[in-house]
């Protein structure tokens, strides 16, 4: 425990002091005249890690975006004044590796491959990359070239996590070997006049100890970009991006009772007005006892007046059909968490129907808002945080139906470019309860979900005997 502790303080004087080492090359940067916009493009390759890098570089208040890995080159050098390639599970030889725009590379912009980004970078450029002799999944010490400026400033010998099935056999040339793992071979390489810069190791992981003050360094000093993506500015653009989408029409926002959908009705209703947002909640039999009441009690205070729906019975025997085509349900004697995930989030979409019935309220002339968070939409492998990760899970409020609607552009989501921490600062600036805004677990579908189930049959075995 002393030494977390120890740990704790260290990275939080690390990061302050990365903080203001930003501040004086942004300085610099901007005497420099650098006129690109102040944005990173992470190019997704597949990595379920794609999201801690995002994470990573946001935290250092720097706006990071999650795009296509084929991105056109042309595209990104209009918006963006720094690329990250992220890791992903396939071989940047095969017949079959996802299309990349080899330009990325030739535009004179930073860019960081990370892991298959590493061996694409490298591949692309010339070089050869191959099958490892054996897969690495472990945190190992790597020497590094302190004179990179990658790894300015850091000790020589540090740890880091690789995982990967392929290596780098020969270097491209132009670039230069600036860490080897423990046998000696070959985890990063650099071409410090271009800015280009790959490593095999994961940076944004807690693993690899000196992780952010690569970022750090790549950040600030290679592409000299400003640290000025800060909750205020986070606050003032989603209310923006909710008034630039509903215009005149109203509002309609479902709230569970957790801060992520308190939060977006709070940002609704400061962004229209209370006359224009029109609350929902849905007591769907999943709350805890007088949780709902608690809930139009605390968004009350706030000026929220909430819409009771009570449709816990309507819940219990509703049902759903998923891509194959089969019928899942009635939710009442669901064992499946991934099916139950569905069927919730398809009941929730139509339970909206009734509530706008219930209001008066013209669809034409009316927007449904949620509070979607970016991990919600990368765990349910959602094309708008990431075109090439898996399915972890489905989210209520991203499943095909919720899709549909998106597609349509009838849904305002305020919070998707948003971490649930994050989510928990804005609605403490809201002046939302500290306890709605802090509670755990999350009410609604997180408990009807979490609930283990059985039909009574055993499930089969993981792996013959």
């Amino acid at each position: 425990p002393g030494d977390r502790k120890m740990h704790v303080r260290s990275v939080t004087f690390a990061i302050a002091g990365a903080a203001a080492a930003a501040a004086v090359l942004w300085f610099f940067s901007k005497k420099k005249g650098k006129g690109k916009r102040n944005k990173v493009a992470i190019l997704d390759a597949g990595a379920q890690y794609g999201k801690l890098i995002d994470r990573r570089i946001r935290e250092l208040k720097v706006q990071s975006i999650v795009l296509p890995l084929d991105t056109p080159a042309a595209k990104l050098k209009e918006e963006y004044a720094a690329i990250v390639i992220s890791g992903g599970p396939g071989s940047c030889y095969a017949p079959d590796a996802p299309g990349f725009d080899p330009a990325v590379l030739d535009m004179g912009i930073p860019v960081l491959g990370v892991c298959y980004g590493y061996q694409l970078m490298n591949y692309v450029k010339g070089g050869k990359v191959t099958p490892a002799a054996k897969r690495e999944d472990l945190q190992e010490q790597i020497d590094v070239d302190p004179k990179c400026k990658l790894f300015r400033g850091m000790k020589d010998k540090q740890q880091a996590l690789l995982t990967h099935g392929d290596s780098v056999k020969t270097v491209a040339q132009g670039f230069q070997p600036v860490s080897w793992n423990s046998n000696g071979d070959v985890v990063a390489i650099a071409r410090d006049q271009e800015s280009l810069y790959g490593v095999q190791f994961h940076p944004e992981v807690d693993l690899t100890e000196e992780g952010t003050a690569m970022f750090t360094n790549f950040l600030f000093d290679i592409a000299q970009l400003a640290p000025d993506y800060t909750p205020l500015s986070r606050h003032q653009a989603a209310l923006e991006e909710i008034r630039g989408i509903v215009g005149e029409k109203e509002v309609l926002v479902l709230v569970s009772g957790g801060v992520d959908s308190s939060v977006c009705a709070a940002l609704c209703k400061e962004a229209v007005g209370e006359k224009r947002v029109h609350a929902v909640h849905v007591d769907h039999g999943f709350m805890r006892l007088n949780e709902s009441e608690l809930v139009q009690e605390a968004l009350g205070k706030q000026g929220i007046t909430l819409h009771m729906v009570r449709c816990s019975t309507e819940f219990e025997a509703a049902t759903t059909t998923n891509a194959s085509g089969k019928t899942l349900g009635p939710l009442g004697k669901i064992t499946s968490p991934e099916d139950k995930r569905m069927i919730i989030g398809d009941t929730f979409m139509r339970i909206t129907d009734k509530a706008i019935a219930d209001l008066k309220i013209n669809p034409d002339n009316c927007f449904l808002a949620q509070g979607t968070l970016r991990p919600d939409l990368i765990e349910s492998g959602s094309h708008l945080a990431s075109s090439k990760a898996d399915v972890i899970k489905t989210h209520h409020n991203d499943t095909a139906l919720v899709r549909k609607l998106r597609t349509e552009g009838k849904i305002v989501e305020p919070l998707k470019d948003y971490h649930k921490d994050e989510v928990r600062a804005l609605g403490e600036d809201l002046g939302l309860p500290h306890q709605l805004v802090w509670r755990q677990p999350f009410p609604g579908p997180g408990l009807a979900i979490r609930a283990l189930c059985s039909d009574g049959t055993a499930p089969p075995p993981l792996s013959e005997p």
